[in-house]
């Protein structure tokens, strides 16, 4: 599962290093580095599935019932889905159009969403954050 937050910088080249922590879960419980990088459809971020889960996706997409709804979905987020193998010091090459979507340029906020991660700049994330303490307020899930 991923969790947590961490922080990188991208290069001049659009190159960003995943987290140690993300690489180890991709290694030790998907058994695969590779990862498939995509821009979300829910706000202007990018979601990395670790191979197993985007084809997971894949399986869900393919039996859901066509609509106008699915088709702005893939629209979305299959025409931009990018694969991945990190690199020797852990870094992807986020393309152009990705950063330009999620309005990337140095500062990269990484957080874990279980069994997938975002990537976010790190001011929208900070923006979406504050909007989330107010719509987790008085949120409980009844444990």
């Amino acid at each position: 599962m991923f969790q947590g937050e961490f922080s990188n910088n991208m290069d001049d080249k659009g190159r960003v290093s995943i987290p140690a922590a993300f690489r180890d879960t991709l290694k030790t419980h998907h058994a695969d580095e590779r990862i498939v990088i995509t821009r979300s459809p829910h706000s202007r971020y990018l979601t990395a599935y670790p191979m197993r889960e985007w084809k997971r996706l894949q399986a869900r997409i393919a039996a859901t019932p066509p609509s106008p709804q699915l088709r702005a979905f893939k629209r979305i987020v299959i025409s931009s889905a990018q694969e991945y193998i990190p690199d020797r010091q852990g870094r992807v090459l986020v393309a152009p159009s990705m950063r330009e979507y999620a309005d990337m340029d140095r500062a990269i906020q990484f957080a874990g969403a279980g069994e997938t991660f975002e990537i976010w700049a790190k001011a929208s994330w900070d923006k979406q954050l504050e909007n989330d303490l107010v719509l987790a307020q008085g949120f409980e899930l009844g444990l």
